[in-house]
């Protein structure tokens, strides 16, 4: 069995540390591996590092595109890459691999899983905000009435072969069910990992583009107008103005207007977030016409 790992880079990264860590990893699951670094424009220095550190080690490889984008992008034109591999691991470069990750994404691959997901799991308050965020993002996602999503990481996973071929299939605009549970006729698993509630995610990793400006703009500017009407209405009635029941009626069905359309515009925000920009067809062409590879 041999897996392709997939790191996309946005920044400085350990490479020596991790791509050990990821040797020892497969060694002790008996499996045989390449890495594709996926870089950023700005990471030639990176580049280079790698081509010098690992001129000799043919499981290293890399490719670098000729302008800023996302993860997601990176992603995805490394996925293109992978559909000789049993199965691909996605690892972003947000963090450093975890050894155990990699064993229980490999052990539960090697069970038949298709499709294996990482979430992570916090500790005290941290915890209970978590909780209080995917609850309305599960009534948002319910209310657009689109993909489940478990939330999960979208950037560390694990791709059975089929699955990547089946990706790599689909158009630039469907690409992004990679990064949600809508593959359903795949078995899948969810690896759970408990990890620090003071974890701050590296904020090169977490980019936002127009649309989800636009829809946070629009989330909270509806959940202010709601909250504005709510304390109109209990003001007037702790002061006893007289105003007509019904002025009261439409002020907090405005809240709730307000509300619900929080929900799902919030929703919207963290879709785009999670899932990624739409790729133009034309755009795809250019970055893959101007990458530059390593030993691949």
């Amino acid at each position: 069995m041999k897996i392709g790992f997939i790191v996309p880079l946005l920044d400085e990264y350990d490479l020596e540390k991790n791509v050990d860590t990821i040797t020892k990893s497969c060694a002790e699951s008996n499996v045989d591996f390449d890495i594709i670094f996926a870089l950023n424009s700005k990471l030639s220095a990176t580049f280079t590092k790698i081509r010098n550190l690992y001129v000799e080690n043919t499981a290293v490889k890399a490719f670098m595109v000729d302008r800023p984008v996302d993860q997601h992008k990176l992603i995805t034109l490394a996925m293109e890459k992978c559909e000789d591999y049993d199965a691909t691991i996605i690892y972003s470069g947000k963090e450093e691999v975890n050894a155990d990750v990699i064993k229980a994404f490999i052990t539960s691959y090697a069970a038949g899983n298709k499709i294996v997901y990482l979430k992570k799991v916090y500790r005290g308050f941290k915890k209970v905000w978590a909780g209080i965020k995917s609850m309305f993002y599960a009534l948002g996602i319910k209310l657009l009435g689109v993909y489940k999503d478990i939330n999960a990481e979208t950037d560390i996973q694990l791709l059975d072969n089929d699955v990547v071929k089946t990706i790599n299939q689909l158009p630039g605009k469907n690409r992004q069910l990679r990064t949600l549970d809508a593959l359903l006729y795949y078995s899948t698993d969810t690896i759970h990992l408990e990890v620090d509630s003071k974890e701050v995610i590296n904020p090169n990793y977490v980019q936002k583009d127009k649309s989800y400006v636009k829809n946070a703009t629009v989330a909270y500017t509806s959940l202010g107008l709601g909250v504005v009407c709510a304390i109109l209405s209990t003001i007037a009635l702790a002061v006893g103005w007289r105003w007509f029941y019904l002025i009261h009626i439409v002020l907090w069905v405005m809240f709730l207007v307000g509300l619900s359309l929080f929900v799902v515009f919030n929703t919207r925000k963290i879709l785009t977030f999670r899932a990624g920009g739409y790729i133009e067809p034309s755009e795809f062409v250019s970055l893959k016409d101007k990458i530059e590879y390593y030993n691949m």
